[in-house]
């Protein structure tokens, strides 16, 4: 009779197999976090950067001729890729994640949508915590802060209309609509992704705690900030292009022009989606 057993040291191979994949894995990340943490490195020429390259490691290993040969590289740029080699930091927030739960989403992942991969300023990389699942159809669904009772129950109505559909429904996490349509489309049992201008251990407003708790249980929370950072007045209009690109279509409710939800609406127009305001 064949003994199908793993033998104890078949196993321990196999184990030191695993665990060399996962070093590498980690190795890796460390270059993704690497680049997207570079002074002037923005994610348009991260992007670029990686058509030529393939990947952050072959980027952190190219030379200056190479680097020459990146079109609107500019001689600035090129000095801080070439000489900017420590890993310090990189290792420092991979650690930092782990202590956190956060996971990382490079652009090669499959699981990227594609939907934002395509925008040429979309992060080469971002962070997440909760359920990254594939994703056929998103709404995005921004607008007021401030907003009446009959402009919160069509946000509401919105949003378990989607989650009826299994449409994924994409917003902020901001005061107002964006808590309205979260909280919303998690009651009717959808999908829904919070996209946030902070680092993701970071609760921003303080106030959506429990929501913030139940996106991570039920929903998804990305941000392309490591943990650890603070939201600042740059970072919301960052946050609001990914809100469009994770977005087949938006709608806006409530908003005046120059308000977040305004800008979020110009960077849905630029990436060709539709844009209905209510």
């Amino acid at each position: 009779m064949h003994d199908d057993r793993i033998t104890r040291k078949e196993l321990e191979k196999i184990n030191d197999e695993e665990l060399e994949i996962v070093g590498k894995e980690e190795v890796m990340l460390e270059y993704w976090i690497w680049l997207t943490t570079l002074p002037r490195i923005g994610p348009v020429t991260a992007n670029r950067l990686l058509k030529k390259f393939m990947n952050p490691e072959n980027v952190y290993h190219s030379s200056e001729e190479e680097l020459k040969k990146i079109a609107d590289l500019t001689a600035a740029q090129r000095n801080i890729l070439h000489e900017n080699k420590d890993l310090d930091d990189a290792k420092r927030i991979l650690e930092e994640c782990e202590q956190n739960h956060i996971s990382l989403l490079p652009l090669d992942d499959p699981r990227y949508p594609k939907r934002a991969r395509n925008c040429k300023d979309t992060p080469i990389l971002l962070y997440y915590k909760g359920k990254l699942q594939p994703i056929e159809q998103s709404v995005g669904i921004v607008g007021a802060r401030r907003c009446t009772q009959e402009s919160k129950h069509l946000v509401a109505s919105l949003a378990e209309a989607n989650a009826e559909k299994h449409i994924a429904v994409v917003s902020g996490m901001a005061k107002g609509v964006d808590s309205y349509a979260h909280t919303a489309c998690l009651q009717a049992g959808g999908y829904t992704i919070a996209v946030l201008a902070n680092g993701l251990d970071i609760c921003y407003p303080s106030e959506h705690a429990k929501l913030k708790e139940c996106l991570e249980k039920d929903g998804l929370l990305i941000s392309e900030y490591p943990p650890g950072t603070y939201p600042a007045r740059y970072t919301f209009p960052e946050r609001n292009r990914i809100i469009s690109a994770w977005s087949d279509e938006l709608i806006v409710v409530a908003a005046g022009k120059g308000s977040g939800a305004y800008i979020t609406a110009k960077y849905s127009d630029y990436y060709g989606r539709k844009v209905t305001y209510m």
